[in-house]
């Protein structure tokens, strides 16, 4: 079995900082642009999935040859403000109302949900224990949905200028560890891992356990130029464990949505096959 290749996709227009290189007015323009390029499946960016509806986007997907490889959620906390320890209850409540909704969806696609932003930020002067306190039980109560409908939920690593507490990998295993759970995996990402891993096969193997998606992208949501992470090292120890799950492309889309997207499969296939 080979890594099944995938691209960030948005349907809605979003600042270029934003590191979703494929872009449309719908997720059926972006679905087109992914068949015509060649990916396994596109990374679907959903706020609300009140908006959509979830067979005929699985429709829409079957159609032109394409898998969900994850729902995305971290457009609600950049747009809504929601967050896994918001200091408010009743906003943390919705956090997890919302994220069931994500994993209703994810189910109807045969996929998964990727949790990166919306696990949020530690409030000022709170502890490291207190803020894990406080997403520990978030997630126990999304998992506990996640278990019952059978819908994996994917929590990603988040380097320390953008995330709190769980930046590295050895940190974030060891959280998603204590749960206990088959259904609570990991998400790797080459972006945090340039800053928070200096042994990159450590890392990669420590988290083999749990890895079903791997995020390829370089510094300042770049795709790679090979100056400042090790790609190829990384690509060598996926392959060398068998690894066969997600294999991402997550940049900036420069200097345009196509380009990128297809400059990013070819480094893909050229790397991680």
């Amino acid at each position: 079995m080979c890594m099944k290749f995938s691209v960030c996709a948005v349907d809605r227009p979003l600042p270029v900082q934003t590191p979703f290189p494929l872009r449309g007015n719908s997720y059926e323009e972006c679905a087109i642009v992914a068949e015509q390029l060649g990916f396994d499946g596109i990374e679907l960016q959903i706020q609300d999935p009140s908006f959509y509806n979830a067979k005929e986007l699985r429709k829409m997907l079957d159609d032109h040859g394409l898998h969900c490889s994850a729902v995305t959620t971290g457009l609600a906390y950049l747009y809504e403000g929601m967050s896994m320890v918001h200091p408010d209850e009743k906003m943390r409540q919705a956090t997890v109302e919302r994220l069931c909704r994500q994993l209703d969806l994810a189910k109807e696609l045969d996929s998964q949900i990727l949790i990166g932003y919306l696990r949020g930020r530690k409030a000022e002067g709170q502890s490291d224990e207190a803020f894990e306190d406080i997403l520990t039980d978030s997630v126990s109560r999304v998992l506990e949905y996640a278990e019952n409908i059978q819908a994996p939920m994917v929590m990603e690593q988040i380097n320390r200028n953008d995330g709190d507490v769980f930046c590295s990998t050895e940190k974030t295993m060891s959280f998603l560890e204590k749960f206990n759970s088959d259904w609570l995996l990991y998400n790797g990402d080459t972006y945090h891992m340039i800053l928070e891993d200096p042994d990159v096969p450590a890392a990669i193997r420590r988290s083999l356990s749990k890895l079903v998606l791997f995020h390829v992208s370089d510094i300042e949501r770049r795709l790679p130029d090979d100056r400042h992470f090790d790609f190829y090292e990384a690509a060598k120890t996926l392959k060398e464990a068998g690894y066969d799950h997600w294999v991402s492309i997550e940049a900036r889309p420069c200097p345009t949505s196509f380009q990128c997207s297809r400059e990013g499969l070819a480094y893909l296939r050229k790397v991680f096959r």
